[in-house]
């Protein structure tokens, strides 16, 4: 038996009823690692403490029935001290009486397989795990025949509902097409992957959509498809809102100028095509800021809000209503043709109607709001060839409309565009003009008329441009005031106010002072010019009262905060203000008594006809008791002849300035008429 053993490659054991070795054989002692001198030690113990459940079957097992077999599971320690899976089978040898003789014991090593089961449970958990939908699916019949636990789950099955049981058309209807299946694991076989986005089928019957990875597997003569099949709900949702974010308005839900440009592209194609027409309606809120400035900006934004909407039951559903930003639309009309011609009579009844419905009150919250628009209108392709020109060409015509008046449409003209250019062609200019200094500054005297003294002059640009010769400040400041290059050249005008009133105050007079014009542009947007100005007057040491800064009634009708708060700037550094151009507006009064104003200056349209209207005298002697009653001193702007002169100074006005005493001159002109006015004013008193 002892030869028998020995040449099995199974490990036995013959073991005594005492549970000691009788036998052990090669195999055996190979795989415990010790030798056949070793392993009949009494000390040796090869069963492993994690066998307490075991041995405890086997002494039952032995003690009920002895003499069958018992196959069982366990551990035995190699001499190394690792553990040995091992699966027992063990037999009880009877002897002549009956009683145990011996045990035969058989030991399979389960070390590897368990390994490999303990390897398929983690693979198999893993895939579990994944958040993925693992198939594999027979090639021919399309049957699915394996899948993880999503792979199920995701389309709201049991495992035994989908393995063996389900198709792949059962999850994808398009591969129930006769051949579609076919078809796809030939292309596959070829290309041995796929990547592609489709539907699944739940099991309630809706779809969603997944993205597919497939391979082709090919064991022996056996072929499989492996489908990697990833839910991509949350990316697809994703997906839609960034495209609506970069595509719509937040506040409206109008399409947004990206939009709106792919939609123009569109409906110009589809006009090319059809030899048809486009309409843009390029629409500006009048008003808005002050709606804004007044109540808020979530009033503002209501406001818009209700815009949108009034815009929208204006126009028909085939047109496209956007918002560009801002208080910003645009309607897109691409169904206005008229026997092959744009149908200006429509294009006009759909304009009045936008201005009426926009020009009808407001209601946000207990507020009731007026505003109005302006339109501009542009076709293609009368009037431009692409969608960026046509664009251009209604903002252009917008703008005209504002000019018109606002509350009120104007159609694209060729003039509009050579206008554009020739705006785009000065703003360039400018900015080289700044670069390279060629402005200059020019002084007008003021007047005091009871003396006939110089004491006050006003600095006035001036641009000499290189080819174009002097040019008008009326012909750049708006456009300055426009791009924002005001506050640039507002600033280098200062500097070289304070730096030539320093002069003359030394020069000519002690308590001369200069006037500098500002826009409301310098107030709203320049953030840093005040302490510029600071900066200026202490490198040339020019106290403030040394000047006077001219504002609009503009300026004082502005909420803003920052208006008030920098003139008062002004005065805390003795800057004095002058209101210029009184009488024009008409609401100035209201804002004299909320503003320190020093100065006021009656506008010339008023002293033209002080001498031949009762009425403007009239006024201008009314101006005059009002600002001496609130302490404030009067210039009279425009002042031609003697006549008017004489009458403007018996009526009690401070000072005068126009023609009769001086055009705007240079520097060295303007020193020589003030020594001369100090020479005439003396030979006067002495006179």
């Amino acid at each position: 038996m002892k030869r028998i053993f020995d040449a099995t490659p199974v490990p036995m054991v013959l073991s005594r009823p005492d549970g000691s070795f009788e036998y052990v054989n090669k195999a055996m002692l190979n795989l415990l690692g010790y030798s056949k001198s070793e392993i009949y030690q009494t000390d040796i113990i090869i069963s492993h403490p994690d066998n307490f459940e075991a041995n405890k079957t086997i002494r039952e097992h032995l003690r009920n029935d002895p003499y069958s077999s018992v196959v069982i599971e366990k551990k035995y320690l190699h001499k190394s001290g690792k553990t040995i899976e091992g699966l027992l089978t063990l037999t009880a040898e009877p002897d002549e009486e009956g009683a145990i003789k011996r045990m035969i014991a058989q030991v399979v090593d389960l070390t590897e397989q368990k390994k490999t089961d303990a390897s398929l449970l983690m693979f198999k958990t893993l895939l579990d795990s994944s958040s993925d939908a693992i198939y594999v699916i027979d090639s021919k019949s399309s049957y699915i025949i394996e899948c993880n636990q999503p792979g199920y789950l995701t389309l709201g099955y049991q495992r035994d509902e989908v393995v063996g049981k389900l198709k792949v058309s059962d999850i994808n209807p398009k591969m129930a097409r006769k051949g579609a299946w076919k078809k796809l694991t030939n292309e596959l076989k070829e290309s041995k992957s796929m990547l592609f986005e489709r539907k699944s089928i739940h099991k309630d019957g809706t779809s969603f959509p997944v993205e597919v990875n497939l391979s082709y597997i090919q064991f022996d003569s056996q072929s499989y498809v492996l489908a990697v099949v990833r839910d991509i709900r949350q990316r697809k949702a994703a997906e839609k809102l960034i495209w609506q974010q970069a595509n719509y308005d937040h506040l409206t839900g109008l399409p947004n100028r990206r939009l709106v440009s792919d939609r123009i592209q569109q409906a110009i194609h589809k006009a090319d095509l059809n030899s048809s027409y486009i309409t843009l309606l390029y629409l500006d809120l009048d008003r808005f800021k002050e709606v804004n400035d007044t109540f808020g900006h979530a009033k503002g934004d209501q406001l818009l809000i209700d815009v949108a909407n009034r815009l929208n039951l204006a126009v028909k559903q085939t047109d496209t209503v956007a918002r560009l930003g801002g208080d910003e639309f645009t309607l897109i009309l691409t169904d206005l043709d008229n026997t092959g011609k744009v149908n200006k009579a429509a294009v006009e009844t759909l304009a009045n109607q936008v201005l009426y419905s926009l020009s009808q009150p407001f209601k946000l919250d207990n507020e009731q709001v007026y505003i109005s628009a302006s339109i501009g209108i542009a076709f293609y392709p009368n009037d431009v060839s692409n969608s960026d020109d046509l664009f251009k060409a209604a903002d252009q015509a917008m703008y005209a409309a504002k000019a018109k008046g606002k509350n009120c449409f104007q159609y694209f003209s060729a003039s509009m565009q050579e206008e554009a250019v020739a705006r785009a062609l000065l703003v360039k200019e400018l900015h080289r003009a700044i670069e390279e200094k060629e402005f200059s500054l020019e002084y007008q005297p003021i007047v005091e008329l009871k003396t006939g003294k110089i004491c006050k002059a006003e600095a006035l640009i001036r641009w000499q441009h290189p080819q174009k010769g002097l040019v008008s400040p009326n012909a750049f400041i708006p456009m300055a005031e426009d791009t924002g290059l005001i506050c640039e050249i507002g600033d280098w005008v200062f500097k070289e106010v304070a730096q030539q009133v320093a002069t003359w105050r030394i020069k000519l007079d002690p308590n001369f002072q200069l006037n500098i014009n500002t826009s409301p542009i310098q107030y709203l947007e320049s953030n840093s010019f005040l302490g510029n100005w600071m900066t200026y007057l202490n490198e040339y040491k020019v106290p403030g009262e040394a000047l006077t800064v001219e504002i609009t009634e503009r300026i004082l009708m502005d909420s803003h905060s920052s208006i008030s708060r920098k003139l008062v700037n002004f005065q805390s550094l003795g800057i004095d203000v002058a209101l210029d151009d009184f009488g024009m507006g008409y609401s100035s009064l209201s804002y004299i008594k909320k503003f320190d104003i020093d100065y006021l200056k009656i506008d010339r349209s008023f002293v033209k006809n002080v001498t031949t209207s009762i009425n403007d005298k009239v006024l201008c002697e009314a101006m005059i008791v009002m600002a001496h009653k609130l302490g404030i001193k009067v210039v009279a702007e425009g002042i031609e002849t003697e006549e008017q002169r004489r009458c403007l100074k018996d009526i009690g006005c401070d000072y005068g300035q126009g023609f009769l005493f001086s055009r705007p001159v240079g520097v060295e002109a303007f020193e020589q008429k003030m020594i001369q006015s100090h020479l005439d004013a003396i030979k006067l008193s002495n006179g």
